[in-house]
């Protein structure tokens, strides 16, 4: 538009001030000329978060770029990749077990606004953790609310993927980290599945930190106990992270311990 109105102006009969004739086309064009820049105008946002549109704006303006955009059809895609029969809905959830049943309530109250704080899902392979966590997705998509499903160790991957001269097709650490952070709620399965190293630990770091800053509502399910007990001989959580991680947890999140039988045992018994 600009180079428009500039082409206009030069090829044009040569009377009067440059100057005017330039703020003159502006002003016939419905733009504005002042001292901030001639023919600027506001940056588009988006209406659900706010962010910045146009990611080139996002150079010359501190504010978030907007990345609503295919969000809901992303969490589709990876809830679908974990249960692709559609079976994991809340309604389908054995809530007979009163670990189960307190987890179910609390993830309904975040379907339904009433509860803010996040949960922090704990207990053995097969006790229905991600279950809850997907159908806790769908619920969310249902009720249009802004969420995204995360596995860990993907997640961890993702962001290593980013190192190097080539990797990450263009993606960098923070805005993955920012990426996650700036939804609503955010569900991270499989925590602790992760490879333990310093660069790890500094990636869960910096994603922690991120999400509590941004004061997201976080579910997190993990297989890794607070304690070492019955059969368990791997790295507690106390051992697994460190205190400015745990500490953040625990202001983001409710612990619930699930019980109950292995129902994937089930299901292959025969």
């Amino acid at each position: 538009m600009i180079a428009e109105v500039l082409r206009d102006v030069l090829t044009g009969p040569s009377t009067g001030n440059l100057t005017r004739r330039i703020e003159r086309e502006l002003a016939a064009r419905g733009l504005r000329a002042d001292a901030k820049g001639a023919g600027r105008q506001e940056s588009e946002r988006c209406g659900r978060c706010g962010g910045l549109r146009d990611e080139r704006d996002h150079e010359s303006n501190s504010d978030r770029v907007c990345r609503c955009g295919g969000r809901e059809g992303r969490l589709l895609s990876y809830l679908d990749s974990v249960d692709p029969s559609c079976r994991m809905v809340l309604g389908t959830i054995d809530a007979s077990e009163p670990t189960v049943s307190a987890a179910l309530e609390a993830a309904r109250g975040i379907v339904a606004g009433r509860r803010g704080r996040g949960m922090l899902l704990m207990g053995p392979p097969g006790r229905g953790k991600t279950h809850l966590v997907v159908g806790l997705g769908r619920a969310l998509v249902e009720g249009e609310r802004d969420a995204g499903y995360y596995n860990a160790v993907r997640l961890v991957s993702r962001v290593q993927d980013t190192y190097g001269e080539h990797g990450g097709a263009g993606e960098t650490r923070r805005a993955i980290v920012e990426s996650v952070a700036s939804h609503e709620v955010v569900l991270l399965d499989d925590l602790g599945k992760e490879h333990a190293s310093p660069n790890v630990e500094s990636i869960i770091y910096e994603l922690f930190d991120a999400l509590h800053a941004a004061r997201v509502t976080l579910v997190v399910a993990t297989n890794v106990p607070a304690t070492r007990d019955g059969g368990y001989w791997g790295p507690t959580l106390s051992e697994r992270y460190d205190e400015a991680v745990r500490s953040r947890l625990r202001a983001m999140c409710g612990r619930f311990v699930v019980k109950g039988e292995d129902r994937r045992r089930e299901v292959w018994d025969w």
